[in-house]
Protein backbone atom coordinates (compact mmCIF):
# COMPACT_ATOMS: atom_id res chain seq x y z
CA UNK A 1 0.00 0.00 0.00
CA UNK A 2 1.35 3.70 -0.86
CA UNK A 3 1.79 5.61 2.16
CA UNK A 4 -0.65 8.04 3.20
CA UNK A 5 -0.89 11.86 2.12
CA UNK A 6 -1.14 13.76 4.95
CA UNK A 7 -3.01 17.23 4.84
CA UNK A 8 -3.90 20.29 6.55
CA UNK A 9 -6.16 22.73 6.24
CA UNK A 10 -6.76 26.06 8.06
CA UNK A 11 -9.47 28.33 9.92
CA UNK A 12 -9.39 30.23 6.35
CA UNK A 13 -10.00 27.35 4.75
CA UNK A 14 -13.40 26.35 6.00
CA UNK A 15 -14.55 29.33 7.27
CA UNK A 16 -17.96 28.78 5.44
CA UNK A 17 -20.04 26.54 3.67
CA UNK A 18 -18.61 27.00 0.30
CA UNK A 19 -14.88 26.64 1.75
CA UNK A 20 -16.30 23.13 3.35
CA UNK A 21 -17.53 22.17 -0.34
CA UNK A 22 -13.95 23.41 -1.73
CA UNK A 23 -12.08 20.76 0.67
CA UNK A 24 -14.18 18.45 -0.21
CA UNK A 25 -13.67 18.99 -4.26
CA UNK A 26 -9.40 18.81 -3.08
CA UNK A 27 -9.67 15.64 -1.22
CA UNK A 28 -11.47 14.42 -4.08
CA UNK A 29 -8.80 14.75 -6.02
CA UNK A 30 -6.50 12.39 -4.10
CA UNK A 31 -8.66 9.26 -3.36
CA UNK A 32 -6.82 6.97 -4.62
CA UNK A 33 -3.92 7.51 -2.02
CA UNK A 34 -4.57 6.76 2.09
CA UNK A 35 -4.79 10.08 3.46
CA UNK A 36 -5.44 12.12 7.15
CA UNK A 37 -6.46 15.49 6.71
CA UNK A 38 -5.99 17.89 9.71
CA UNK A 39 -8.26 20.46 10.15
CA UNK A 40 -8.20 23.83 12.23
CA UNK A 41 -11.21 25.35 13.37
CA UNK A 42 -13.12 27.53 11.10
CA UNK A 43 -12.72 30.56 10.48
CA UNK A 44 -11.91 32.35 13.44
CA UNK A 45 -13.36 30.49 16.16
CA UNK A 46 -10.40 29.72 17.93
CA UNK A 47 -10.51 33.49 19.08
CA UNK A 48 -14.00 33.36 20.00
CA UNK A 49 -13.16 30.40 22.40
CA UNK A 50 -9.87 32.55 23.75
CA UNK A 51 -12.72 35.66 24.70
CA UNK A 52 -14.60 32.93 26.72
CA UNK A 53 -11.60 31.97 28.58
CA UNK A 54 -10.85 35.85 29.76
CA UNK A 55 -14.35 35.90 30.02
CA UNK A 56 -14.01 32.93 32.88
CA UNK A 57 -11.13 34.32 33.96
CA UNK A 58 -12.83 37.22 34.99
CA UNK A 59 -15.60 35.49 36.63
CA UNK A 60 -17.99 36.93 33.24
CA UNK A 61 -19.86 33.46 33.11
CA UNK A 62 -22.56 36.01 31.62
CA UNK A 63 -20.68 37.43 28.69
CA UNK A 64 -19.03 33.66 27.99
CA UNK A 65 -22.14 31.98 27.92
CA UNK A 66 -23.62 34.74 24.90
CA UNK A 67 -19.86 33.80 23.48
CA UNK A 68 -21.10 30.26 23.62
CA UNK A 69 -24.26 31.02 21.53
CA UNK A 70 -22.69 33.00 18.82
CA UNK A 71 -20.24 30.38 18.52
CA UNK A 72 -22.62 27.65 18.38
CA UNK A 73 -24.99 30.10 15.43
CA UNK A 74 -22.45 31.04 13.58
CA UNK A 75 -21.77 26.30 13.12
CA UNK A 76 -25.85 26.24 12.75
CA UNK A 77 -25.61 28.22 9.97
CA UNK A 78 -22.77 26.18 8.03
CA UNK A 79 -24.24 22.84 9.29
CA UNK A 80 -27.69 24.18 7.85
CA UNK A 81 -26.64 25.17 4.45
CA UNK A 82 -24.49 21.71 3.82
CA UNK A 83 -27.27 19.12 4.66
CA UNK A 84 -30.31 18.31 3.81
CA UNK A 85 -31.02 16.41 7.49
CA UNK A 86 -28.43 18.76 10.07
CA UNK A 87 -30.35 16.92 12.64
CA UNK A 88 -27.56 14.68 13.98
CA UNK A 89 -24.59 16.52 13.48
CA UNK A 90 -26.53 19.71 15.37
CA UNK A 91 -26.40 17.36 18.15
CA UNK A 92 -22.91 16.21 17.84
CA UNK A 93 -22.08 19.88 18.15
CA UNK A 94 -24.67 20.95 20.76
CA UNK A 95 -23.26 18.23 22.91
CA UNK A 96 -19.57 19.88 22.53
CA UNK A 97 -20.81 23.20 23.36
CA UNK A 98 -22.46 21.54 26.55
CA UNK A 99 -19.02 20.79 27.40
CA UNK A 100 -17.57 23.84 27.28
CA UNK A 101 -20.33 25.28 29.28
CA UNK A 102 -19.58 22.99 31.71
CA UNK A 103 -15.91 23.75 31.71
CA UNK A 104 -16.67 27.53 32.45
CA UNK A 105 -18.65 26.71 36.02
CA UNK A 106 -14.98 24.88 36.96
CA UNK A 107 -13.01 27.04 39.23
CA UNK A 108 -10.70 23.91 40.41
CA UNK A 109 -8.15 24.46 37.57
CA UNK A 110 -5.07 26.60 36.41
CA UNK A 111 -5.89 29.16 33.50
CA UNK A 112 -3.45 27.22 31.49
CA UNK A 113 -5.63 24.21 31.76
CA UNK A 114 -8.92 25.96 31.56
CA UNK A 115 -7.97 27.55 28.28
CA UNK A 116 -6.74 23.89 26.87
CA UNK A 117 -10.25 22.87 27.79
CA UNK A 118 -12.16 25.05 26.63
CA UNK A 119 -9.89 26.69 23.36
CA UNK A 120 -9.47 22.55 21.57
CA UNK A 121 -13.19 22.68 21.58
CA UNK A 122 -12.85 24.61 17.98
CA UNK A 123 -11.43 21.93 16.45
CA UNK A 124 -13.71 18.74 17.74
CA UNK A 125 -16.47 20.82 16.12
CA UNK A 126 -14.74 21.65 12.76
CA UNK A 127 -13.91 18.20 12.00
CA UNK A 128 -17.13 16.71 13.13
CA UNK A 129 -18.51 18.98 10.84
CA UNK A 130 -16.35 18.02 8.27
CA UNK A 131 -15.83 14.61 8.02
CA UNK A 132 -19.61 14.06 8.04
CA UNK A 133 -19.72 16.23 4.84
CA UNK A 134 -16.58 14.50 2.75
CA UNK A 135 -18.26 10.90 3.82
CA UNK A 136 -21.00 11.81 2.08
CA UNK A 137 -19.05 10.84 -1.35
CA UNK A 138 -15.50 9.40 0.48
CA UNK A 139 -15.25 6.56 3.10
CA UNK A 140 -14.37 8.80 5.85
CA UNK A 141 -13.40 8.37 9.94
CA UNK A 142 -13.54 10.76 12.56
CA UNK A 143 -10.28 10.82 14.60
CA UNK A 144 -10.03 12.21 17.99
CA UNK A 145 -6.68 13.48 18.19
CA UNK A 146 -6.76 13.47 21.57
CA UNK A 147 -6.02 9.85 21.49
CA UNK A 148 -3.52 10.37 18.74
CA UNK A 149 -1.20 12.83 20.17
CA UNK A 150 0.25 12.33 23.78
CA UNK A 151 1.82 15.62 25.15
CA UNK A 152 2.97 16.07 28.61
CA UNK A 153 0.78 18.90 31.16
CA UNK A 154 2.43 22.32 29.76
CA UNK A 155 -0.69 23.57 28.83
CA UNK A 156 -1.08 26.18 25.70
CA UNK A 157 2.45 24.94 24.29
CA UNK A 158 2.51 20.89 25.10
CA UNK A 159 5.46 19.12 24.12
CA UNK A 160 4.69 15.88 21.97
CA UNK A 161 5.81 12.45 23.67
CA UNK A 162 7.30 10.89 20.32
CA UNK A 163 7.17 7.27 20.93
CA UNK A 164 3.39 7.18 22.85
CA UNK A 165 2.26 9.82 19.63
CA UNK A 166 3.95 7.42 16.87
CA UNK A 167 2.42 4.17 18.73
CA UNK A 168 -0.95 5.58 18.52
CA UNK A 169 -1.60 6.89 15.43
CA UNK A 170 -0.07 3.73 13.36
CA UNK A 171 -2.57 1.70 15.80
CA UNK A 172 -5.57 4.20 14.73
CA UNK A 173 -5.03 5.65 11.82
CA UNK A 174 -7.15 3.84 9.12
CA UNK A 175 -5.33 3.65 5.70
CA UNK A 176 -8.64 2.57 3.45
CA UNK A 177 -10.07 5.78 4.53
CA UNK A 178 -9.67 9.32 4.75
CA UNK A 179 -9.11 10.24 8.46
CA UNK A 180 -10.18 13.80 9.77
CA UNK A 181 -8.10 15.13 12.46
CA UNK A 182 -8.13 18.05 14.80
CA UNK A 183 -5.00 20.33 14.65
CA UNK A 184 -3.50 21.71 18.05
CA UNK A 185 -4.49 19.69 20.15
CA UNK A 186 -3.58 16.33 22.51
CA UNK A 187 -4.05 15.30 25.48
CA UNK A 188 -1.84 14.05 28.45
CA UNK A 189 -1.31 10.55 29.31
CA UNK A 190 -4.35 10.82 31.57
CA UNK A 191 -6.74 12.10 28.85
CA UNK A 192 -6.17 15.87 30.02
CA UNK A 193 -6.50 18.14 26.76
CA UNK A 194 -3.32 20.21 25.69
CA UNK A 195 -2.64 22.50 22.90
CA UNK A 196 0.24 22.18 21.17
CA UNK A 197 0.48 26.45 20.86
CA UNK A 198 -0.98 29.16 18.77
CA UNK A 199 -1.13 28.02 14.68
CA UNK A 200 0.05 24.53 15.68
CA UNK A 201 -2.25 23.08 13.36
CA UNK A 202 0.81 23.16 11.00
CA UNK A 203 2.77 21.09 13.96
CA UNK A 204 -0.15 18.28 13.77
CA UNK A 205 0.36 17.91 10.01
CA UNK A 206 4.10 17.56 10.30
CA UNK A 207 4.04 15.01 13.57
CA UNK A 208 1.11 12.84 11.67
CA UNK A 209 4.01 12.63 8.39
CA UNK A 210 6.44 11.97 10.72
CA UNK A 211 4.92 9.42 12.39
CA UNK A 212 3.43 7.46 9.43
CA UNK A 213 6.34 7.96 7.45
CA UNK A 214 4.22 10.15 4.54
CA UNK A 215 6.07 11.21 1.48
CA UNK A 216 5.14 14.54 1.91
CA UNK A 217 3.00 16.99 3.82
CA UNK A 218 0.76 19.79 1.91
CA UNK A 219 -0.25 22.73 3.62
CA UNK A 220 -3.26 24.53 1.96
CA UNK A 221 -3.36 28.29 2.16
CA UNK A 222 -4.84 31.33 0.74
CA UNK A 223 -1.89 32.34 -1.46
CA UNK A 224 0.18 30.61 -3.86
CA UNK A 225 2.51 29.37 -2.09
CA UNK A 226 4.98 31.00 0.46
CA UNK A 227 5.53 34.33 -0.51
CA UNK A 228 8.67 36.76 1.05
CA UNK A 229 6.42 38.90 2.93
CA UNK A 230 2.39 38.77 4.10
CA UNK A 231 0.63 40.85 0.93
CA UNK A 232 -1.41 42.45 3.37
CA UNK A 233 1.36 44.41 4.76
CA UNK A 234 4.06 44.39 2.55
CA UNK A 235 4.48 45.70 -1.49
CA UNK A 236 5.44 43.38 -4.54
CA UNK A 237 5.51 40.35 -2.66
CA UNK A 238 7.26 37.58 -4.71
CA UNK A 239 6.23 33.78 -4.15
CA UNK A 240 9.16 31.62 -3.25
CA UNK A 241 8.87 28.18 -5.34
CA UNK A 242 11.66 26.18 -3.53
CA UNK A 243 13.35 26.52 -0.04
CA UNK A 244 16.11 24.99 1.82
CA UNK A 245 14.54 23.51 5.54
CA UNK A 246 17.29 25.31 7.50
CA UNK A 247 15.61 28.59 5.83
CA UNK A 248 12.67 27.79 6.78
CA UNK A 249 13.29 27.12 10.05
CA UNK A 250 14.99 30.35 10.56
CA UNK A 251 11.61 32.23 9.27
CA UNK A 252 9.90 30.18 11.03
CA UNK A 253 11.50 31.41 14.03
CA UNK A 254 11.57 35.26 13.47
CA UNK A 255 7.64 34.88 13.09
CA UNK A 256 7.04 33.78 9.42
CA UNK A 257 2.64 33.52 9.85
CA UNK A 258 2.80 30.99 7.04
CA UNK A 259 5.05 28.37 8.57
CA UNK A 260 4.06 26.93 12.56
CA UNK A 261 8.29 27.20 14.16
CA UNK A 262 7.89 23.81 15.09
CA UNK A 263 6.92 21.85 11.88
CA UNK A 264 10.01 21.80 9.61
CA UNK A 265 11.78 20.10 12.51
CA UNK A 266 10.06 16.28 12.46
CA UNK A 267 9.94 16.87 8.65
CA UNK A 268 13.67 17.52 8.08
CA UNK A 269 14.51 14.84 9.94
CA UNK A 270 13.04 12.45 7.98
CA UNK A 271 13.60 14.46 4.84
CA UNK A 272 9.70 14.48 4.06
CA UNK A 273 8.99 17.93 1.94
CA UNK A 274 6.68 20.20 2.89
CA UNK A 275 4.10 21.67 0.16
CA UNK A 276 2.68 25.21 0.36
CA UNK A 277 -0.29 25.14 -2.10
CA UNK A 278 -3.51 27.49 -2.43
CA UNK A 279 -6.93 26.07 -1.94
CA UNK A 280 -8.33 28.18 -4.52
CA UNK A 281 -5.99 26.95 -7.36
CA UNK A 282 -5.04 23.42 -6.14
CA UNK A 283 -3.56 22.38 -9.56
CA UNK A 284 -0.84 25.24 -9.02
CA UNK A 285 2.62 24.62 -8.46
CA UNK A 286 2.77 26.30 -5.42
CA UNK A 287 6.26 26.39 -2.63
CA UNK A 288 8.15 22.96 -1.90
CA UNK A 289 10.69 23.05 1.31
CA UNK A 290 13.23 20.88 1.35
CA UNK A 291 15.48 19.15 -0.89
CA UNK A 292 17.48 21.79 -1.99
CA UNK A 293 20.46 23.77 -0.55
CA UNK A 294 19.35 27.73 -1.74
CA UNK A 295 15.60 29.49 -2.76
CA UNK A 296 14.35 29.68 -5.51
CA UNK A 297 14.48 32.73 -6.14
CA UNK A 298 17.06 34.33 -3.38
CA UNK A 299 15.18 37.63 -2.09
CA UNK A 300 14.65 39.16 1.24
CA UNK A 301 12.00 38.52 2.98
CA UNK A 302 9.36 40.03 5.76
CA UNK A 303 8.25 39.39 8.51
CA UNK A 304 6.20 41.53 10.91
CA UNK A 305 4.81 40.74 14.30
CA UNK A 306 1.78 43.07 15.99
CA UNK A 307 0.74 42.91 19.44
CA UNK A 308 3.95 43.32 20.97
CA UNK A 309 5.74 44.58 24.12
CA UNK A 310 8.98 46.79 25.21
CA UNK A 311 9.51 45.44 28.44
CA UNK A 312 12.58 47.38 29.98
CA UNK A 313 14.29 45.69 33.51
CA UNK A 314 16.57 47.92 35.25
CA UNK A 315 18.37 46.87 38.37
CA UNK A 316 17.09 49.06 41.28
CA UNK A 317 20.92 49.99 42.67
CA UNK A 318 21.98 50.45 39.20
CA UNK A 319 24.19 47.27 39.34
CA UNK A 320 25.12 45.54 36.26
CA UNK A 321 22.98 43.66 34.94
CA UNK A 322 24.49 39.83 35.28
CA UNK A 323 23.88 36.49 34.57
CA UNK A 324 21.85 35.21 38.16
CA UNK A 325 19.62 38.45 36.59
CA UNK A 326 18.54 36.96 33.34
CA UNK A 327 18.68 33.51 34.02
CA UNK A 328 15.68 34.16 36.68
CA UNK A 329 13.86 36.53 34.10
CA UNK A 330 13.68 33.63 31.54
CA UNK A 331 13.02 31.12 34.08
CA UNK A 332 10.22 32.79 35.18
CA UNK A 333 9.41 33.95 31.14
CA UNK A 334 9.13 29.86 30.76
CA UNK A 335 7.14 29.02 33.59
CA UNK A 336 4.51 31.87 32.77
CA UNK A 337 4.69 31.47 29.38
CA UNK A 338 6.20 34.24 27.74
CA UNK A 339 7.08 34.57 24.01
CA UNK A 340 10.81 36.70 23.29
CA UNK A 341 11.08 37.75 19.72
CA UNK A 342 14.15 40.13 20.67
CA UNK A 343 16.29 40.77 23.62
CA UNK A 344 19.29 43.01 24.12
CA UNK A 345 21.04 44.15 27.61
CA UNK A 346 23.00 46.51 28.34
CA UNK A 347 25.51 47.28 31.57
CA UNK A 348 22.26 47.94 33.51
CA UNK A 349 18.96 47.08 31.74
CA UNK A 350 17.44 43.94 29.70
CA UNK A 351 15.13 44.95 26.87
CA UNK A 352 12.93 41.96 25.69
CA UNK A 353 10.00 42.37 22.84
CA UNK A 354 7.66 40.24 24.27
CA UNK A 355 3.97 38.31 22.57
CA UNK A 356 1.53 41.18 24.28
CA UNK A 357 -0.58 38.49 25.97
CA UNK A 358 -3.14 40.69 28.30
CA UNK A 359 -3.30 37.52 30.93
CA UNK A 360 0.60 36.69 31.40
CA UNK A 361 2.47 39.94 31.11
CA UNK A 362 0.55 41.84 33.74
CA UNK A 363 1.40 38.59 36.06
CA UNK A 364 4.72 38.90 34.85
CA UNK A 365 5.27 42.45 35.75
CA UNK A 366 3.45 41.68 38.89
CA UNK A 367 6.33 39.29 39.83
CA UNK A 368 9.02 41.45 38.70
CA UNK A 369 7.93 44.08 40.72
CA UNK A 370 10.27 45.49 43.21
CA UNK A 371 13.43 43.08 41.98
CA UNK A 372 13.61 45.54 39.29
CA UNK A 373 12.54 48.98 38.30
CA UNK A 374 9.88 48.29 35.23
CA UNK A 375 8.71 49.74 31.76
CA UNK A 376 6.78 48.58 29.71
CA UNK A 377 5.83 50.18 25.97
CA UNK A 378 2.71 49.30 24.53
CA UNK A 379 1.39 49.02 20.80
CA UNK A 380 4.34 48.20 19.46
CA UNK A 381 5.67 46.30 16.31
CA UNK A 382 8.64 43.92 15.54
CA UNK A 383 9.98 43.62 11.68
CA UNK A 384 12.49 41.35 10.81
CA UNK A 385 14.13 41.51 7.50
CA UNK A 386 16.22 38.15 6.42
CA UNK A 387 18.83 38.99 4.03
CA UNK A 388 18.34 42.59 3.71
CA UNK A 389 19.24 45.53 1.78
CA UNK A 390 19.70 49.24 3.13
CA UNK A 391 17.02 50.17 0.63
CA UNK A 392 14.66 47.54 1.77
CA UNK A 393 15.36 48.94 5.42
CA UNK A 394 15.13 52.49 4.60
CA UNK A 395 11.70 51.59 2.60
CA UNK A 396 10.39 49.79 5.63
CA UNK A 397 11.58 51.92 8.43
CA UNK A 398 10.98 55.43 6.70
CA UNK A 399 9.21 58.02 9.31
CA UNK A 400 8.71 55.61 11.61
CA UNK A 401 10.33 56.18 14.89
CA UNK A 402 12.85 53.01 16.31
CA UNK A 403 12.60 52.08 19.80
CA UNK A 404 15.22 48.96 19.50
CA UNK A 405 17.42 48.06 16.40
CA UNK A 406 19.37 44.79 16.44
CA UNK A 407 21.37 43.30 13.21
CA UNK A 408 23.75 40.59 12.39
CA UNK A 409 25.39 40.06 8.65
CA UNK A 410 21.78 38.55 7.53
CA UNK A 411 18.91 39.95 10.02
CA UNK A 412 18.01 43.40 11.02
CA UNK A 413 15.58 43.86 13.00
CA UNK A 414 13.16 46.94 14.18
CA UNK A 415 10.96 47.45 17.15
CA UNK A 416 8.85 50.29 16.84
CA UNK A 417 5.41 52.17 17.51
CA UNK A 418 2.42 50.26 16.23
CA UNK A 419 0.84 53.57 13.12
Amino acid sequence: MSTPLVFKFGGASVKDADSVRNVARIIGLFTQRPMVVVVSAMGKTTNAFEEIVEHWSRNELGLARKKIDAIRAFHFEIIEALFEAPAAIKSNVEELLNQVSAGIDRIDQSYGEAYDFIVHHGELISTKIIAEYVGKSTPTVWQDTRLLVRTDNQFRRATVRWEETTHAIQKRIDLDKVNIVQGFIGATASGIPTTLGREGSDYTGAVFAFCLGADSLTIWKDVPGMLNGDPKTFQNTTKIDRLPFNEAIELAFYGASIIHPKTIQPLKKKGIPLHIKSFVDPTAQGTTIGGVDRATPEVPNFILKKNQALLQLKTTDLAFIAEHHLSSIYQLFADQGVVVNLMRNTATKALFCINHDPIIVPKVMGELTGLFDLELVTDVELLTIRHYRKEDEERETKGRAILLEQRTPDVVQFVFKTR
